[in-house]
């Protein structure tokens, strides 16, 4: 649980809609992890349910539009640190951050 630690960046599954939200670590006790997501929402959690702060070069996401608030299906282009750039299904690009990304539960 090295990478898990105070005041680390993640993605917190977040169980009401089955998506994974950026989140700070606050506080771990044994294997308990209380999160804040960037929502302000609190919980505790555990490391099977967080994921590294990190997308890649062709991961299929959703991005939070600055226009409308809504989420939306992108692709990524190119990352530069917490900077991301999408296209979104229209074929427009912009670029973005992590904290306005989420991602579905992969079970495969």
């Amino acid at each position: 649980m090295d990478y898990w630690t105070e005041g680390n960046r993640t993605f917190a599954y977040w169980d009401e809609d089955e998506y994974f939200y950026p989140a700070t670590i606050v506080t771990i006790e044994d294997e308990d992890i209380f999160i804040r997501f960037d929502t302000g929402e609190e919980e505790w959690t555990d490391a099977d349910y967080l994921e590294e702060f990190i997308v890649e070069v062709d991961d299929e996401v959703e991005c939070k539009s600055v226009k409308d608030g809504l989420y939306y299906d992108v692709l990524v282009l190119s990352v530069d640190g917490e900077r991301v750039e999408v296209e979104y299904e229209d074929e427009t690009t912009e670029w973005t951050t992590l904290s306005r990304l989420r991602f579905l539960v992969d079970e495969a």
